[in-house]
């Protein structure tokens, strides 16, 4: 058999073998399309199950903590503002105008730094809380997604937000707490506060606004 003859031999293979491929009998039996999963709706509160959980009133301990450290530095220096306004105010009719300038500048500062001591101890308070109850929201969320799984839930809504009707079969709350291995409050119980952001502090009342620079009056002739 020479070269040529070869070659084609080769090539009407290859042709046959793809046709057989291709053809009805040779080809694997097609996929069934699989039915679309049933929509089955849930919900949950997932403020009522943080609040609820042994974590929140550890929360709260460390958040009243801190905050009571802030209002006794605000306060001390709410006491340091009054009681040297009291001084100034006893003693300005006296004072060189160079004195009187300065402790007034005294005055509107330490008042500065009090107000930017709150500012800055409000904010510190939400980071700390925020910091405390991610870990709690991240342990909830996946519980949520566990429960939601293995019930065939195809969504789940947190009823704090959106939710404005839903049926009570639909509430998963109760296996949520089961994963977390939380009691649920007897009826009737009072349960903890949810954490919230903690209050402005404010513990003590300003003092009266600083005055300005005393400026000179003209006297009559």
């Amino acid at each position: 058999m020479n070269k040529f003859a070869a070659i084609c031999i080769v090539a009407t293979a290859l042709s046959l073998s793809a046709k057989a491929q291709l053809s009805p009998e040779s080809k694997p039996a097609t996929a069934e399309v699989k039915t679309a999963k049933p929509v089955k709706i849930g919900y949950t509160n997932v403020n009522y199950v943080l609040s609820i959980s042994p974590a929140s009133k550890v929360i709260q301990k460390q958040l009243e903590e801190t905050q009571k450290q802030y209002m006794k530095t605000i306060e001390d220096k709410n006491k340091e503002l009054e009681a040297k306004f009291e001084a100034y105010q006893k003693g300005q009719a006296t004072m060189l105008e160079s004195i009187k300038k300065d402790k007034e500048e005294e005055l509107r500062n330490l008042q500065r730094s009090i107000q930017t001591l709150q500012e800055n101890a409000q904010e510190d308070l939400r980071k700390k809380e925020n910091d405390l109850v991610k870990p709690e929201l991240d342990k909830i969320y996946k519980a949520v997604n566990e429960v939601s799984k293995a019930n065939d839930f195809t969504h789940v809504f947190n009823s704090d937000q959106v939710l404005l009707y839903a049926e009570e079969q639909s509430d998963i709350t109760d296996l949520v707490l089961d994963k977390l291995g939380i009691k649920a409050p007897a009826a009737g119980e009072t349960k903890m506060e949810e954490p919230k952001t903690a209050p402005a502090t404010n513990p003590a009342p300003k003092p009266a606004t600083m005055p300005s620079p005393a400026k000179k009056s003209g006297g009559k002739k």
